[in-house]
């Protein structure tokens, strides 16, 4: 079985590769080390391509999709599009879409600023917060915004479609409770209301993939299904 992280580091990777998995975290189109591909024609749709064609190439039988903050839209859209090759959906701290959203209507005060700043300058994209604001620790900080780029702005307004086949795969959120919640919380009520989805906190900031990689692997093992 694979796992495949829509956003992560390598310190969880590492993890989960020796526990015996085979691990693919990708990062999406004009992000990080491939910001050289960052354009206006990058979206949501861009990065739900990137996330399918990942999972394809690992010709794994199965897969558990692993979906952090904004990766929760893609990773969501991606799994309904592979379908029967997903075993489980796993969405750390992330924005749970329902089809016909778009992830600033998860934010609305700075919705209207952000079509402002857009519309005004063909160039902008959406500036990279401080790691501290997540909750990274001082000793990290350096080397986690050395490598924040901004991100793609087609990503916040395009709206996601999700087709309306059953979801067969299983379904967990893992919520960071020491990282505020007030953007989360539609998503994290969808998740409590719908008996399709177990509900999990972890004792960690928003990146847990970078402050509490142990604690995030073992809880990703525990409750990848199947395993104990």
């Amino acid at each position: 079985m694979a796992l495949g992280m829509a956003a992560g580091g390598d310190r969880v990777l590492l993890i989960l590769e020796k526990a015996g998995h085979n691990v693919s975290a990708p990062t999406l189109t004009g992000l990080a080390e491939r910001s050289d591909l960052l354009s206006r024609d990058v979206n949501l749709s861009t990065h739900i391509d990137d996330i399918v064609r990942n999972a394809e190439a690992q010709e794994a039988a199965e897969i558990v999709l692993v979906g952090h903050s904004y990766g929760g839209f893609p990773a969501t859209a991606a799994a309904h599009r592979l379908g029967a090759q997903v075993k489980q959906l796993i969405l750390l701290d992330a924005f749970l879409p329902f089809d016909g959203e778009m992830f600033l209507d998860h934010a609305p005060s700075i919705r209207d600023q952000y079509r402002k700043m857009a519309k005004a300058d063909a160039n902008w994209h959406i500036p990279p917060l401080s790691s501290a604001a997540f909750g990274v620790e001082e000793q990290d900080q350096y080397w986690v915004d050395a490598r924040l780029t901004p991100h793609p702005v087609g990503g916040y307004f395009e709206r996601v479609s999700l087709d309306s086949r059953p979801s067969v795969f299983r379904k967990t959120y893992l919520r960071c409770s020491q990282a505020p919640g007030e953007l989360l919380q539609k998503s994290v009520g969808r998740v409590k209301a719908d008996a399709e989805w177990g509900y999990l906190e972890l004792d960690a900031p928003h990146d847990a993939i970078i402050s509490h990689p142990h604690l995030l692997s073992d809880t990703l093992l525990r409750h990848v299904d199947g395993e104990k």
